[in-house]
């Protein structure tokens, strides 16, 4: 654990997360460390003011979850970023109880003529613009993935009964095909409850830790010491460019499709059993059987033999696994000319939007395709920007931003899919801080 007085690196006048580097790392974990650093006061902290939201909850559009997790913490980020139509803007006052009796907890600011809350503003205009049947697209992708991945399931038991190497190959593309649904499922946890985020379950991650970990920390605070994200995989992935980084995890530029093929099975031990013992108030709840149903089907389909079955699976998830880890950690975050925890940052204020640009870099073959963007990550810098926006909705506001980014000097920085995967690797062996305060990284 870290000391109590210890500070962040980039952000020194910040505490260092409390819990950070306590296993197991969970989502529920990382909460209980901001409730002692927000100054929340057990109520909803937004910029400088408290709220108590309890009566709100029931009544939330977003769903329950959202305000159940973040009671007792600084919910600005989440705030600002995911209301989008001023609707919040407007109800939120009759919730106020007091002032915060500290600063916030945040190195990230939202002037209104600033660069974030001005570009929101533009893209609230332009929304209107957007053809109505557009998240469509997306339902329709993710629904045929779903079908693949039933009619898949027992196919691939079938296939090895023919031949062993054709049962390898239905096993790989059975593999990409949960990845893609996984991805998907993605989409729809970043907004409003929908059946269709529960199917990011089925890979043996967790929708409801993910809501957790990705949509309200890695989003909100990327690639900070807040970013639970870049630690969950440490020490055998250090991303962070740590000057005493060991040789033996610099070398994690070579062995990482190792780790990445266990991820998902470790999610699902993690999180059930972190259910079990009732781990900060986790439970097991009928989302947590959905993974186990998978083999159940398999076998019951196309009558295998059990432990056959299970292992084709348990080989399924593990591709699955080291497609899902690929796409994700080339989808833009992990670029060795990035900002992270470590780096030097333009400023110790700093406004949210600026800082989303100084930590991703797009993937250019990406961009405005649908599929790709769905299924890979794609379009993240816009999806990082209004993350409660549907991914078919993202190609239409690429004007707005990229207009929106000369004006303020700023950019948005491509590059391609192998390229994103090497500087991947070079950023696992950086030790060396960036500066983003002397010189523009390009």
């Amino acid at each position: 654990m870290a000391p109590n007085n210890q500070r962040q690196v980039s952000f020194p006048n910040l505490p260092y997360p409390h819990l950070r580097d306590i296993p197991p790392k969970t989502g529920r974990q990382w909460l209980d460390g901001k409730r002692k650093q927000d100054g929340a006061e057990n109520l909803w902290r937004i910029h400088d003011n408290l709220y108590d939201l309890t009566e709100f909850i029931s009544s939330h559009p977003g769903g329950t979850q959202w305000l159940e997790y973040t009671k007792g913490t600084d919910i600005t980020e989440q705030f600002v970023t995911h209301h989008l139509g001023g609707v919040a803007e407007s109800i939120i006052p009759k919730y106020f109880v007091r002032k915060a009796n500290s600063q916030r907890n945040s190195p990230f600011t939202f002037a209104e003529d600033d660069f974030y809350v001005s570009l929101k503003t533009k893209i609230v205009d332009k929304i209107k613009d957007i053809p109505k049947d557009a998240r469509k697209k997306s339902d329709n992708v993710t629904d045929a993935l779903l079908i693949l991945f039933i009619i898949g399931g027992p196919l691939c038991c079938w296939t090895w009964t023919q031949n062993l190497l054709l049962g390898l190959v239905s096993t790989v593309i059975l593999g990409y095909v949960l990845s893609a649904l996984t991805v998907c499922a993605h989409n729809y946890f970043h907004r409003s409850d929908s059946w269709r985020m529960y199917l990011f379950n089925f890979s043996g991650f967790s929708y409801a830790d993910w809501r957790i970990t990705h949509a309200m920390s890695h989003h909100l605070h990327t690639n900070t010491a807040q970013d639970i994200e870049i630690g969950l995989l440490e020490p055998f992935l250090q991303f962070m460019p740590n000057p005493d980084k060991p040789i033996w995890a610099q070398m994690a530029a070579f062995y990482y499709p190792i780790v990445f093929a266990f991820v998902s099975l470790g999610c699902l031990l993690k999180e059930f059993g972190a259910g079990i013992v009732r781990y900060r108030g986790a439970s097991v709840t009928w989302a947590h059987t959905l993974p186990y149903t998978v083999p159940v089907w398999m076998w019951l389909a196309s009558g295998l033999y059990l432990p056959w079955t299970i292992a084709i699976w348990l080989l399924s998830l593990m591709i699955a696994s080291e497609f899902f880890m690929v796409y994700g950690l080339t989808a833009g975050h992990h670029a060795h000319t990035n900002f992270f925890e470590g780096d030097v940052p333009r400023s110790e204020q700093l406004d949210w939007g600026i800082h989303q640009l100084d930590t991703v870099i797009e993937r250019a073959e990406y961009a405005g395709n649908h599929f790709k963007s769905i299924t890979r990550f794609g379009d993240h810098a816009l999806h990082h920007l209004f993350p409660t926006l549907d991914h078919a909705e993202l190609k239409y506001l690429y004007p707005t931003l990229l207009e929106h980014c000369e004006k303020f000097e700023m950019q948005l920085r491509t590059t391609t899919f192998y390229g994103a995967l090497l500087s991947q690797s070079k950023q696992l062996i950086r030790k060396r801080p960036n500066n983003f305060r002397e010189k523009k990284i390009k």
